[in-house]
């Protein structure tokens, strides 16, 4: 696809439900993303997460990603490249170590790829993952992992001299074995240069739209619940009179990150919310379930036997 020019989409999934819309939706790549601990789990680090936990939702979003039912449906598009993160911590101690914990992942979740953030001191790695016919997805600019070094969260590559380190390193990394680089929050005519001195894919997010493709995080895509601050927003709105309200209200935690836009027609998180305000009140209410629509029914003599059964006993 990248000879013909067609830009790549990945998005993210962590559990069957968003994989199961991957699918649908004809994404090229499906990552599960260690953006899985923010958004998902509820940690305020991706360094929280465990290697299992990662390999328990992998497996999870690689089963529904490649659901019988949806292999012989004409009407549905291909599966998707499923790729998985590996958390921090699981790789960069060792070579043989972090080896044993790619062959681990690659073999419980049977996922296509593997991704890695990191630079120079990946090459090693990679060339001995692609010798043994491992897949490696490199992810290189602003690596989230790494969040509490000086750099923090912050634009990448901003000066001569980093931009120049940056572009070393995917080349270095197309050299030892990468089939594909994310490149995470650049300026976009370093995402271009980049993109223009590889033959591997380059894959965006916040690089600009002259990459080969670009990745966001399904929950920012849907624009979801992924913080606290999201339900107190929701709630303000609905209490100026809106059902559902159709752009979540600015909260001052998290951020949006520049580079993030909502698809969604009305923000998921919010559609969460009121329809759960809406079963709660139906309750209350004693208007659900209705006892005609939404109740079962025995027969008048069956149930004339059991009150005839329940006085005799």
């Amino acid at each position: 696809m990248k000879r013909e020019g067609t830009p790549l989409v990945c998005i993210t999934a962590y559990d069957q439900p968003t994989a199961l819309a991957v699918r649908g939706a004809g994404a090229d790549m499906c990552l599960v993303g260690d953006s899985l601990a923010n958004v998902a789990l509820g940690y305020q680090a991706t360094r929280s997460l465990s290697l299992d936990a990662m390999i328990h939702h992998a497996k999870t979003v690689r089963a529904s990603i490649h659901a019988p039912e949806l292999q012989y449906d004409a009407r549905c598009p291909r599966a998707p490249l499923v790729i998985v993160d590996m958390p921090f911590g699981s790789y960069g101690v060792s070579l043989e170590e972090s080896v044993r914990h790619v062959m681990h992942v690659v073999k419980e979740t049977q996922a296509s790829a593997i991704k890695m953030e990191g630079s120079m001191e990946l090459v090693p790695l990679i060339e001995r993952l692609t010798t043994l016919g491992i897949d490696v997805m490199g992810h290189i600019g602003l690596q989230p992992q790494r969040f509490g070094d000086a750099s923090g969260f912050r634009v990448q590559g901003a000066t001569a001299h980093s931009a120049l380190n940056i572009l070393r390193t995917a080349q270095a990394l197309e050299a030892a074995g990468c089939f594909s680089i994310v490149l995470e929050c650049i300026p976009s005519k370093l995402g271009e240069a980049i993109s223009q001195r590889l033959d591997i894919p380059t894959i965006g997010i916040g690089a600009g739209p002259h990459t080969h493709g670009q990745v966001l995080v399904c929950t920012d895509i849907m624009g979801d619940l992924t913080s606290p601050s999201h339900v107190s927003a929701v709630l303000a709105g609905l209490e100026k009179g809106a059902s559902a309200p159709a752009h979540m209200p600015e909260t001052p935690w998290p951020p949006m990150p520049k580079f993030v836009r909502t698809f969604a027609a009305s923000h998921v998180g919010s559609q969460r919310i009121v329809a759960l305000r809406r079963f709660v009140e139906a309750v209350r209410s004693r208007t659900f379930p209705d006892n005609t629509s939404e109740a079962y029914r025995i027969k008048t003599h069956e149930w004339e036997t059991f009150l005839q059964l329940v006085d005799s006993s």
